[in-house]
């Protein structure tokens, strides 16, 4: 006997159900969860937000219900106080595992940030390490907040969340205790306080989305602003991507496209004793972005080439396209700067002059960062030209793919 039209509707639309239903909860069944490194250090405390309170695995089961914990390492020993009796502490094993949650959307309280998900606590390296576990997509809502300003166009939003997702699955699970930190180590991740409801439509929007090349997950990497030009990988860390190459960008606009900064003789010799101070400085090799690779210094105790990275490190540049300048000091002379003088770049190694006690080193550059992969700021500058986030990604990493990874990993 054939089906009734009644009923003939009602399967297709348990099917139509089933049909579209069912790869949305297959994603999300698949989704990751990501742990992120929040702090290592001596102490902690836990709080909930309100009138809630925080669910503690890992003490005593009569502490398990609490408002907040606090944690302490010392002397080789760790304890814990409950509820801000700070009069009463507890002892527990070195070997401790905490687990530490809540029900409430509005997170847990650490430090002075909101965290979703769980927060795991051990001792490693003789520090109390804080662990977030959360979903990739809520870690994201943070990170695209944390990293980019949320006033941006929406465009550039959603090419950072697949940055950032794509940065964060390709160091899924490759560290046994952690996968990221929550700094520019890694990616900034600020917790709750980061998210808005233009980020998290852009994450919304753009969720599952990865990059990949020749069916590989990338290795997405990104800053602030390049000063007018991206960098090839191979000269920044050791191997040359294909997928990271030198690109014209376009962040003329950034806050960050033009710095100074100054150093006297004194502070120079402060930076590096171990040359009996600085005499000298002399940039030696470019990249063909402009970027400085080596730098000679002379001191007193002798001479030393160092990377242009190694540079930056040392004086906090904000990136290592710079030039370098000697300025006479005229702080009586209304401040006013002596241009004349530029330290050498012909790239030949003769002695060059003392830096004396009355000049100072400027440092001139541009942009901030490493300079490879996608800039922020470029890509803000193509999103208000109506540049789309597939556009604006396939133009910072070169030959990449734009697809969902959950068929990938």
């Amino acid at each position: 006997m054939s089906a009734s039209p009644k009923r003939k509707s009602g399967w297709a639309i348990i099917f139509i159900a089933i049909f579209f239903i069912s790869p949305l909860k297959a994603i999300a069944a698949k989704e990751p969860i990501i742990r992120v490194l929040i702090s290592k250090d001596n102490k902690a405390r836990f709080r909930a937000d309100g009138v809630k309170n925080i669910f503690v695995e890992g003490i005593s089961s009569n502490h398990r219900r609490i408002k907040s914990l606090n944690l302490v390492y010392k002397n080789n020993k760790v304890k814990y106080s409950i509820d801000n009796n700070l009069n009463t502490w507890f002892d527990l094993p070195n070997n401790f595992s905490l687990i530490i949650r809540n029900n409430d959307k509005r997170g847990i309280w650490f430090k002075n940030r909101r965290y979703a998900g769980e927060l795991k606590v051990s001792l490693n390296e003789k520090k109390l390490n804080i662990i977030n576990y959360l979903k990739l997509e809520k870690y994201l809502k943070s990170v695209v907040g944390s990293e980019m300003p949320k006033e941006f166009p929406l465009a550039a939003l959603q090419a950072q969340a697949i940055a950032a997702r794509t940065y964060a699955l390709k160091l899924l699970n490759k560290n046994k205790s952690f996968d990221l930190h929550s700094t520019q180590a890694s990616q900034v991740y600020l917790g709750l306080e980061s998210e808005t409801a233009k980020i998290n439509r852009a994450v919304k929007s753009t969720n599952s989305l990865a990059l990949f090349h020749k069916d590989k997950l990338i290795n997405a990497v990104f800053h602030s602003s390049s000063g007018g030009r991206t960098e090839n990988s191979g000269k920044v860390w050791r191997y040359q991507l294909p997928y990271l190459k030198s690109v014209v960008d376009f962040d003329h606009n950034g806050t960050k496209y033009r710095w100074t900064n100054k150093f006297t003789s004194g502070e120079l010799d402060q930076i590096f004793p171990g040359l009996g101070g600085l005499n000298s400085i002399q940039i030696i090799k470019k990249s063909d972005t402009d970027r400085v690779l080596k730098i000679r210094l002379y001191g007193t105790n002798g001479n030393k080439n160092i990377s242009g990275k190694s540079l930056r490190e040392k004086l906090q540049l904000l990136s290592t396209k710079f030039d370098l300048y000697l300025e006479f000091n005229q702080i009586n002379l209304d401040n006013k700067l002596n241009s004349d003088i530029k330290i050498a770049e012909d790239f030949s190694l003769q002695s060059l002059p003392p830096i004396p006690s009355d000049y100072f080193l400027l440092v001139q550059g541009y942009g901030a960062g490493h300079g490879v992969g996608m800039s922020q700021w470029g890509a803000k500058a193509m999103a208000e030209k109506g540049s789309g986030f597939r556009k604006i990604l396939k133009h910072y990493y070169t030959g990449v793919q734009i697809k969902a990874y959950y068929e990938y990993i």
